[in-house]
């Protein structure tokens, strides 16, 4: 099997930085892969969409299983996983390296990420991919009020003071003061339709969006379904007053907050909006009228670094040394 470790030199806050943390980074892959004397690659991207095309040359170039380990945030995972989705014969994993990292926020012992060795000696686990029209999402798409946050937590995250946390609570901020409100319509395979001018929805395949919020507790990366929060349009001061229970994923115990937000899970529905409108795929702005989302059933093999485990639920924990590996193809 060929490892491949994808490094994105831009990824993160600060750019210094994130190049002292490549270079480092770089060092420990060769001195692990050299002491296992594995056949492995680096590939630094250069980029939006690198990644995405190195893997695909990769695939394209034999049948062999691959694993890739991408070293970057959850717009590089959202791009590896755009590159081969359903393909049986390769593994991706992360070593976080972003400003958000919410990905790996579902499984548990997120340090071992960072861990070469750990990732080397990884299990896989087929998880979901949700298909948004024509592109795949890992872990989450916003739409309305929490597309508008990212695009000012993108801006505010540039100032050095300001860490991704923070940056996002200030895209909230911001957000909050300028229009909201988005016009949407929901179309449902039951035939339920709701249209109305709503706050946010958001679609997602894991729990946490925004550097932490934890906006979909009950999602689960592969359960074969797709959970939708659907949020109506409400006062400012109403807002300031439950998106603490949002942030923390504590609302369905909340009656006011259960009266504004209807939960669902399902495997496929639509969306039309009457102009294109923005709308955020793992962090990274696209734009749509009208999106079609399904459920991809064991859309990518993902590794769990050896000693994590995903996360189901809570006092529910799928620990990685019970999950049954891939079989390897033999070293190259």
């Amino acid at each position: 099997m060929v490892y491949h470790f994808i490094l994105n030199p831009m990824s993160g806050k600060n750019l210094k930085q994130a190049k002292k943390s490549v270079k480092s980074m770089t060092n420990k892959i060769r001195a692990a892969c050299q002491k296992r004397q594995l056949s492995y690659r680096i590939y630094y991207t250069t980029s939006i969409g690198d990644a995405t095309e190195y893997v695909r040359s990769m695939v394209n170039s034999t049948q062999d299983r691959q694993r890739f380990i991408c070293i970057g945030g959850d717009g590089t995972i959202n791009e590896i996983v755009n590159s081969a989705p359903c393909a049986e014969n390769i593994e991706f994993g992360v070593i976080p390296h972003g400003s958000g990292n919410d990905f790996v926020r579902n499984f548990t012992r997120t340090d071992l990420f960072s861990d070469i060795d750990a990732q080397i000696d990884g299990e896989t686990i087929s998880l979901d991919l949700i298909k948004c029209n024509d592109i795949y999402s890992a872990n989450m798409i916003n739409i309305g009020f929490d597309c508008s946050v990212v695009k000012e937590a993108s801006r505010l995250k540039k100032y050095k003071l300001v860490t991704p946390g923070l940056s996002y609570i200030g895209g909230v901020v911001v957000a909050l003061f300028k229009k909201y409100g988005t016009k949407m319509k929901l179309i449902f395979d039951d035939g339920e339709v709701i249209e109305s001018e709503l706050l946010l929805t958001a679609i997602a395949n894991g729990k946490y969006c925004g550097g932490g919020f934890k906006s979909t507790p009950k999602a689960i990366l592969n359960d074969g379904l797709m959970d939708v929060a659907i949020i109506k349009k409400i006062s400012r001061p109403s807002f300031i007053k439950l998106v603490g229970l949002y942030k923390k994923g504590t609302y369905f115990s909340n009656k006011k907050a259960l009266e504004i937000i209807d939960y669902r899970q399902v495997q496929h529905f639509k969306m039309e909006f009457e102009t294109p409108i923005p709308i955020c795929v793992d962090g990274e702005i696209k734009g749509s009228k009208t999106i079609d989302f399904s459920i991809v059933r064991n859309g990518f093999n993902f590794v769990i670094p050896k000693g994590s485990s995903i996360r189901y639920k809570a006092g529910d924990i799928f620990e990685s040394s019970t999950v049954p590996p891939l079989a390897d193809a033999e070293n190259q």
